[in-house]
């Protein structure tokens, strides 16, 4: 298993600089997801080759590279276009920099959030759009030669493994994947209580799909009515145990990222916490 992170406590790729690059070095991370925050071709490509040498300078691999972009699902053909074009060059970037991967996002029909709930994302015409949308950045994948690493939350149209395995298949699967994100799919109080279940079911139904995972905990809150929230890894209710054994399993050369937190603090506690569950399972970071 490889362990790194996601650019979240230094606000992404435009800001990898000599001290960022030393923290991800004291971090012991061999590699980062990074985010660009727009069309990733606004940014000479001599530039962006820069900061990659930085990193690489130090060991350190893009593992994971991310792009903004207009919703990939709307009813609105031109704005689906517009979304698919910086697909298009989130890929093209992501091979110019020898990423492992590029990442994206299926969007939502909601106007304004990405990640936000709308009845409209689990519409059949929907998922179809969906569909349409992954196979041309599937096309795209295979001209540059990047595989494609879907994020999924239960609030998009990818919200449910089974359903995320359909679309993937109806589309293209030899380019299209999935990264691991469990916490994701953690929807009400029985499957907060019994993570288990909920990364068995992810894992056996879209294993042949994982391209990499993310890690980050969870927890339920007091106030009304319900209330889920990420949390520190090791601080919530995830069995770690059970991720850990099935992604080895799966892909003992994979990278784990630790995800969405904000301070350097936090980062150096949830990366003691993954070092040291990792060695209690007996499973070797390389």
């Amino acid at each position: 298993m490889r362990l790194g992170g996601v650019d979240d406590w230094f606000s992404g790729w435009l800001n990898v600089d000599e001290q960022v690059v030393a923290e991800l070095v004291a971090l012991g991370f061999s590699g980062m997801g990074m985010h660009y925050p727009g069309d990733p071709l606004e940014q000479p490509l001599a530039e962006a080759m820069r900061t990659r040498q930085l990193l690489q300078d130090s060991g350190i691999e893009l593992v994971q590279f991310w792009g903004a972009y207009p919703s990939i699902i709307s009813r609105d053909e031109s704005v689906r276009r517009a979304g698919l074009q910086v697909c298009r060059h989130v890929i093209q970037r992501a091979g110019e920099l020898g990423a492992h991967m590029a990442s994206l996002r299926p969007t939502s029909m909601y106007d304004g959030y990405q990640w936000a709930p709308h009845a409209d994302n689990f519409l059949p015409e929907t998922e179809e759009r969906l569909v349409r949308s992954l196979a041309e950045i599937g096309e795209t994948a295979a001209q540059f030669g990047v595989p494609v690493a879907m994020e999924c939350h239960l609030t998009t149209t990818l919200g449910e493994p089974a359903k995320i395995r359909r679309i993937i298949e109806r589309s293209n699967p030899d380019w299209i994947g999935v990264n691991a994100d469990v916490v994701n799919f953690v929807k009400d109080l029985d499957s907060v209580y019994n993570t288990t279940a909920v990364i068995d079911y992810f894992f056996d139904e879209l294993g042949p799909c994982i391209r990499s995972a993310h890690l980050k905990d969870v927890t339920v809150g007091e106030q009304l009515v319900l209330h889920i929230e990420e949390a520190v890894p090791g601080t919530g209710l995830l069995d770690w145990d059970r991720l850990f054994r099935r992604f080895e399993a799966l892909m003992p050369e994979g990278y784990v990222l630790i995800e969405h937190l904000r301070r350097l603090e936090d980062v150096r506690q949830a990366r003691d916490f993954v070092v040291g569950r990792l060695a209690q399972l007996a499973i070797a970071i390389h």
